[in-house]
């Protein structure tokens, strides 16, 4: 299978992209951070924290712990 592009997000703190490069193969890129060779669960989660980290880095989120100041 060749690489898909599933989604490209390039208006957060840092451009985040998920590609599909075969059957539960995928690529998680965030900035200049490229994670590969993963599953389809862990591209879920990977995906997930780098758009949470995105938000939170445009102000978009509070990310403080629970009774933090």
């Amino acid at each position: 299978m060749k690489r898909t592009t599933c989604i490209e997000l390039s208006d957060t703190a840092y451009p985040i992209r998920l590609e599909q490069t075969g059957k539960d193969n995928f690529i998680v890129t965030y900035g200049l951070q490229v994670k590969d060779h993963l599953t389809y669960g862990q591209a879920a989660k990977e995906l997930g924290c780098c758009i949470m980290h995105a938000l939170a880095c445009d102000g978009k989120l509070d990310n403080r712990a629970k009774g933090e100041r």
